[in-house]
């Protein structure tokens, strides 16, 4: 007989394989800044009858004249459509102006910056833009407002910002259903689900001292690191699940009727999260509560396979 409940836990594990890898292969992206299609605050242009895959870019002007198969994703930098993007336009603290001759294949999405669109343009699918005001970021870039150590501590909330986004999409992307379905139980059984996950840290925590105690008796190192490395799946499946009712419920109090695909809906859950947790105290507050109910319903759910995997129904 199959061990089938072992299957989505399989799954999970690759992913937190894949995104350590992502993270020990970043410093290698960095080195390659001046190759392909990822850019460091760098003028791209693609010109009238140029095709270019992607692009990737960190504080980069871009200018799209002519065609981009999949997606422009820009962070902190400025982008000029008048072309053909074939999937979506992503801008994160960007300046976003869409000409009237642009044809975006799926989503355009900013979040923070600003957004121009002339009459004329064609987004094929959803349009999501979320204004942040330059003075506001400014003067968190500048003084670090929300922290007591400034702006070395903003960088580094940022640089965890930048991994959580293309781990939130990663997870989104591969398992909308999964993240879909662990959203809907924590809505349907938000206390039990708390309560799992309360025990599970107290437990969780238990296990991590004594392993660490048995790393004196060398038995205990291969436990420790097995641990962790379900911890870290848990949190990253369970961080994804509630970014993505984060999101959609913020979508729906603000009147959007049409959900963006899953992938999208969690970023945007994603980054309400983040500023929350820049708040002094209550951000402390929300994230032990976040902790709680991504660890519950990860557990509860078997990683979104299942209405309670203390029970009998399945997904």
């Amino acid at each position: 007989m199959k061990a089938k409940w072992l299957q989505p836990f399989s799954k999970f594990l690759l992913t937190a394989v894949l995104a350590i890898a992502l993270s020990w292969a970043f410093p290698n992206f960095l080195r390659a800044a001046q190759q392909d299609n990822l850019t460091f605050k760098k003028d791209i242009i693609v010109a009238q009858g140029e095709t270019q895959e992607s692009i990737l870019s960190f504080g980069s002007r871009v200018v799209v004249d002519g065609k981009i198969k999949e997606d422009v994703v820009v962070f902190g930098g400025e982008i000029i459509i008048n072309g053909e993007v074939g999937q979506s336009v992503v801008g994160v603290g960007s300046k976003v102006k869409i000409k009237s001759q642009a044809v975006i294949g799926e989503d355009l999405v900013v979040v923070g910056g600003t957004l121009e669109k002339e009459p004329g343009s064609l987004i094929k699918k959803d349009t999501i833009y979320f204004p942040t005001s330059k003075l506001l970021v400014g003067e968190i870039f500048k003084k670090g407002i929300f922290f007591p150590l400034g702006t070395l501590f903003l960088a580094f909330k940022l640089i965890s910002l930048f991994f959580g986004i293309l781990l939130t999409m990663f997870v989104a992307g591969i398992f909308p259903r999964p993240v879909n379905f662990a959203a809907l139980r924590i809505r349907e059984d938000f206390w039990p689900v708390i309560g799992t996950g309360f025990l599970a840290l107290i437990i969780y925590s238990g296990l991590m001292v004594i392993s660490a105690l048995l790393i004196l008796l060398i038995i205990g190192l291969p436990l420790f690191f097995l641990l962790l490395f379900a911890g870290l799946v848990i949190k990253v499946f369970g961080g994804t699940s509630v970014s993505f009712l984060v999101g959609e419920s913020f979508l729906k109090a603000i009147g959007i009727k049409k959900m963006p695909q899953v992938i999208w809906t969690a970023v945007i859950g994603l980054l309400i999260v983040f500023f929350l947790n820049l708040l002094p105290v209550i951000g402390l507050i929300i994230s032990l509560i976040i902790s709680l109910i991504g660890w519950g319903v990860s557990i509860r759910t078997r990683f979104g396979t299942l209405t309670n995997w203390f029970g009998s129904n399945n997904l």
